[in-house]
C-alpha cells in the first residue's frame, strides 16, 4: 500500500470550480456552507490509501477530482480490483452508515482532491437534515445498484477473453460509435488481471491474441478500438 502524503489545501467548497449540479455538490443554503466548514480538503499523490479493507473508517472521502481503485483481498491472497471509483463519489458511506469496518481498500491512482468528513460530523449531518439525508440514501442505492450491475456483468461471462472484452468495451462506453475508440494504457496488466479475477500471464497472451486479430492496437501510451462491434461479439 502507498504511504499516505497529504497536502492540503484552502477548505472552500462554495467557490470550488469542481462542484456539479449532484449530491452534496448541490446542497441548498443554508446547508451548503454548514457543509463547507465540515472537515477539509486535501491533495493526495497517486498510491495513497484512503480506506483499508476490515478497519473502520474514521470518516467519508468524497472524490472531488481524481479517481481511486476500490479492492478487496480473496482468500487466496489475491487482489481483486472491483470497480475505478471518482467523479464526486463518496468513499466509505455505506461503513459510515452502518457503523462497520469497511469492506474494501481504496487506494488512489492519480493526484486526487479529497474533502473528508469525520464519521460523526457527517451523521450529525445526515440525522438533522433531509436534504442531506436524501443525498445520502441516493448515493447509496446508486452504490447498491452499481454493484449488482458490476457482479452481473462478471458471472455473465463464461471465459477470461468474455471478462477482459467487456472491460475494455467499459473503458469507451461513452464515446461514439462512428469511429476508433481511443483510450489511455493507463493499467498494468497485473492491475488488469485483478480486475478481471484472472492473472497477469492470461491477460497478457489475451492482449496478445486481440493484437494479432486487429480487436485492438496500441499507439505509444493509447488503446485503440478499431472495431467495437467485432469486440462486442466476444463480450457477448
Amino acid at each position: 500500500m502507498g504511504v499516505l502524503r497529504r497536502f492540503a489545501i484552502p477548505n472552500d467548497c462554495l467557490s470550488c470550480t469542481l462542484r456539479r449540479t449532484c449530491d452534496f455538490c448541490n446542497l441548498p443554503q443554508p446547508l451548503m456552507t454548514e457543509f463547507n466548514a465540515m472537515g477539509h480538503l486535501t491533495l493526495y499523490p497517486g498510491n495513497a490509501t484512503l480506506l483499508t479493507e476490515g478497519q473502520v473508517p474514521r470518516g467519508v472521502y468524497i472524490a472531488c477530482s481524481g479517481r481511486a481503485k476500490l479492492s478487496v483481498e480473496a482468500r487466496d491472497g489475491k487482489t481483486i480490483i472491483l470497480k475505478i471509483a471518482g467523479d464526486r463519489q463518496v468513499l466509505g458511506l455505506s461503513a459510515v452508515v452502518s457503523g462497520g469496518p469497511s469492506p474494501i481498500t481504496v487506494t488512489t491512482i492519480e493526484l486526487c482532491q479529497i474533502k473528508f468528513v469525520e464519521s460523526d460530523s457527517f451523521l450529525r449531518l445526515i440525522e438533522h437534515n433531509s436534504h442531506a439525508a436524501l443525498a445520502c440514501a441516493t448515493m447509496l442505492a446508486r452504490e447498491v445498484k452499481t454493484s449488482f450491475d458490476d457482479v452481473h456483468e462478471l458471472l455473465l461471462a463464461r471465459s477470461s477473453t468474455e471478462k477482459l472484452a467487456r472491460l475494455l468495451l467499459s473503458w469507451v462506453s461513452d464515446e461514439p460509435r462512428n469511429r476508433e475508440l481511443r483510450v489511455p494504457t493507463e493499467f498494468t496488466h497485473e492491475e488488469i488481471a485483478q480486475m478481471i479475477g484472472s492473472s497477469r500471464e492470461t491477460v497478457t497472451r489475451l492482449l496478445s491474441d486481440m493484437k494479432r486479430k486487429d480487436l485492438i492496437r496500441l499507439e505509444g501510451a493509447t488503446l485503440v478500438i478499431p472495431n467495437r462491434i467485432a469486440l462486442q461479439a466476444i463480450a457477448s
